[in-house]
């Protein structure tokens, strides 16, 4: 089996006819499949570990497994605790993580997955939702993989929404604030880079998704943005679960937004960055949406 396979023939072959436990055996065993050719191609070091919802592929040692896995688990369990009847974990097969011994594995994979040309900004982790939705991770610390995990992670849970992506990433960095403790990073220095950076065009890239994957500052603008405003707007968080299960990327969530929350995105920016013209303008870039890490969706058939 490929490296990449070919998840829409596969889909096909297996069909949706069997029982949910035939269907989720046959899924299972297909991901093993790709799981070994990875693994062969990376390194014979490499090996694949399982926990109940996970399958690790990783040289590290048995200990960094073990914790790692344990990790996983929790942070799972408590993502769809805190976002329950938004976050899912719905599918078949098992969550999978690939866990590259250094740097330039790591580029090697993901870059598989990018358009050739481009710049792209650095990441530590991300989460792939193209095929079998997928972890991919360098070596690194546990205690640095935890916050990574677990914005990775929600991703991984809210995969089944067509949200926009400044919603997807600001539910995962708020979730990284809530159970890892990366606390938002909000001074007055902060602010005022936000109010420089963000205009009535930069706003349309941040609306887009585009500028989550920029080579200049506004890559973390982007993110610390994404993250004051989940964080206001989830005080209420009955309308703030309508909205996130209504959002669509389409219109960046503006429709959702004035139904559910009863404020437009204008006003919703505004309460931070004072007046402006910030509402989408329909120039919403499609290729982006919906997606993470700046990875595009071909079809999750494995949302698990």
């Amino acid at each position: 089996m490929s490296i990449k396979p070919d998840w829409n023939e596969i889909a096909i072959r297996i069909g949706d006819s069997l029982s949910h436990d035939d269907l989720n055996s046959e899924w299972s065993i297909e991901c093993k499949k790709w799981l070994e050719s990875v693994a062969n191609e990376f390194g014979k070091e490499y090996r694949i570990e399982e926990s109940p919802n996970f399958s690790i592929m990783s040289n590290e040692s048995d200990r960094y497994i073990h914790v790692f896995s344990g990790l996983l688990e929790r942070t799972l369990e408590r993502i769809l605790n805190t976002l329950k009847g938004i976050a899912s974990d719905e599918g078949l097969g098992k969550h999978v993580a690939l866990i590259f011994q250094d740097i330039d594995q790591y580029y090697e994979y993901v870059g598989m997955f990018f358009p050739e040309e481009g710049e792209f900004g650095l990441s530590s982790g991300m989460y792939i939702n193209e095929g079998y939705g997928h972890f991919v991770f360098p070596s690194q610390d546990i205690d640095y993989a935890e916050p990574i995990a677990v914005h990775e992670l929600t991703h991984a849970c809210l995969v089944h929404l067509p949200i926009p992506l400044w919603l997807n990433e600001g539910m995962a960095v708020l979730m990284e604030d809530v159970l890892a403790g990366h606390r938002l990073f909000l001074n007055k220095e902060m602010v005022e880079r936000h109010q420089s950076y963000w205009n009535e065009e930069t706003i349309q890239s941040f609306w887009s998704g585009e500028s989550f994957m920029a080579t200049d500052e506004g890559q973390e603008l982007s993110y610390n943005l994404a993250h004051i405003l989940t964080r206001n707007i989830c005080q209420d968080f009955t309308a703030f679960a309508k909205f996130s299960n209504n959002a669509n990327y389409e219109d960046a969530g503006e429709l959702a937004a004035q139904k559910y929350l009863g404020l437009s995105l204008t006003q919703i920016v505004g309460s931070f960055l004072g007046e402006g013209n910030w509402q989408p303008d329909g120039r919403l870039n499609k290729a982006l949406q919906p997606t993470t890490k700046g990875v595009s969706s071909s079809g999750c058939y494995i949302n698990k």
